[in-house]
């Protein structure tokens, strides 16, 4: 490095010029190894966790809308959508069921909703949440699928675990 006023050679560490007595610049120092810089993970996480909430709300809303359509058609089954040409014909041996699927959709819907939630909050167990997530709904075609792709793309790979763990840090 030379001197701005002079010309002289300046030494590293030094922090005025030997000939001329100028003040020498702080050069910023390069990223230390470890040091927090803008990542995949940090460029996705807030569209992750925002989808995730958007999932839940999405599987609940498709629950409700096929909880109605189906009262029209098989009224009398659904609680207080009593209406309908055939009574309870289809699900009059198996009334389980829909109470069954019902409480799959929920417990989908609030495992999403978690999801969601801890990776807006950046909660350290939130990657592994997500993850075991992702698996769980990678089967549920077309938005479960493609969301499911996205977070294994984002969060999956080690490099991302080490990405995460420094994006949680203060």
């Amino acid at each position: 490095m030379y001197c701005s006023g002079c010309g002289q050679m300046i030494s590293p560490g030094q922090q005025f010029c030997p000939n001329c007595g100028r003040p020498v610049p702080v050069v910023p120092a390069a990223a230390a190894p470890g040091a927090w810089f803008y990542t995949r993970v940090h460029r996705h996480i807030q569209a992750l966790s925002v989808l995730w909430i958007a999932y839940a709300a999405w599987t609940l809303f498709g629950w409700l809308i096929a909880m109605s359509v189906f009262g029209g058609f098989f009224g009398g089954y659904f609680g207080h959508w009593n209406h309908g040409p055939w009574g309870g014909y289809p699900f009059e041996h198996i009334p389980w069921l829909v109470p069954f699927i019902t409480a799959i959709l929920i417990g989908r819907t609030v495992l999403s909703l978690v999801t969601g939630l801890a990776l807006v909050s950046r909660a350290p167990w939130a990657r592994i949440l997500a993850i075991v997530t992702a698996f769980l709904t990678i089967l549920k075609p077309f938005t479960g699928t493609a969301l499911a792709i996205y977070t294994l793309w984002v969060l999956l790979p080690s490099a991302s675990g080490q990405e995460y763990d420094q994006l949680i840090r203060p």
